[in-house]
């Protein structure tokens, strides 16, 4: 597998992209893609990029729950960081073993640093669920492609955990990639990092956050930042309102 890296397309353009692959689906997006999570990150993703990224995007990394270290590292650098919305797909096997079957990571974003690399996934506000094997495949992409830096797995949820496995019922983030971890790890082609280390690294890797939580932090911030120039102020108060109105909208 490729090391984790970011692209240079924009956040509408990944968007639009995903989109064009909708088929007949794409009558979804007719009410603005009321309810659908790529719609809601790319809305509020865009928002963070923009937004002066230590007392927004730091705080919201800050505000996080798990993998301290990895979040304390991220959001020290996150000036510097590369956001990348809707990254191409992570093949685990490209040499498709295991009878054929492809194991495929689909990121909602990347954000690195030069000292750490995260991949996030964002569900939606509504109901949700993940796929069964859907965060230990994440979680072994991130470990696998962080080329050396800090790997982690940032999930925005719609409510805290635990989360709901499709037909395994619900979990901490942490049970739900162990669950799994064995397989993937024996289906993926070869991890640097044995199957026991990793194991024993999930809660260093692993992370969480509301989307309520995240709206919480922005308007919090937007309260606390001393801005002297009022077109500044104007600004930032426009992006902090896109971020509760794009929450509020998607719920």
């Amino acid at each position: 597998m490729e090391s984790v890296t970011s692209g240079n397309e924009s956040v509408l353009g990944r968007l639009l992209e995903e989109i064009s692959w909708e088929g007949s689906t794409v009558r979804r997006y007719r009410d603005g893609g009321q309810g659908l999570e790529n719609v809601l990150t790319a809305e509020v993703v865009t928002a963070l990029d923009f937004l002066p990224r230590q007392a927004f995007l730091g705080a919201v990394l800050d505000r996080a729950h798990g993998a301290d270290e990895a979040r304390r590292l991220l959001s020290g650098e996150v000036e510097d960081a590369e956001l990348t919305f809707l990254p191409e797909e992570i093949t685990l096997n490209p040499d498709r073993r295991a009878r054929g079957e492809r194991l495929i990571v689909q990121p909602d974003a990347f954000v690195i640093t030069p000292s750490c690399a995260a991949l996030v996934e964002a569900k939606r506000i509504r109901s949700s669920s993940f796929q069964p094997q859907q965060l230990a495949r994440e979680y072994l992409a991130v470990t696998r492609g962080a080329n050396g830096r800090k790997p982690l797995l940032l999930v925005v949820l719609g409510t805290p955990p635990p989360v709901l496995l499709a037909g395994e019922g619900r979990m901490t983030v942490h049970d739900a990639v162990a669950r799994h971890l064995p397989v993937v790890h024996g289906l993926a082609s070869a991890h640097p990092v044995p199957l026991d280390d990793l194991t024993a690294r999930i809660d260093e890797v692993c992370a969480w956050i509301t989307w309520a939580e995240l709206v919480d932090v922005v308007v919090e911030q937007q309260g606390r930042l001393a801005v002297a120039d009022p077109s500044v102020a104007a600004s930032i108060g426009r992006l902090v309102a896109s971020v509760v109105r794009s929450v509020a909208r998607h719920s």
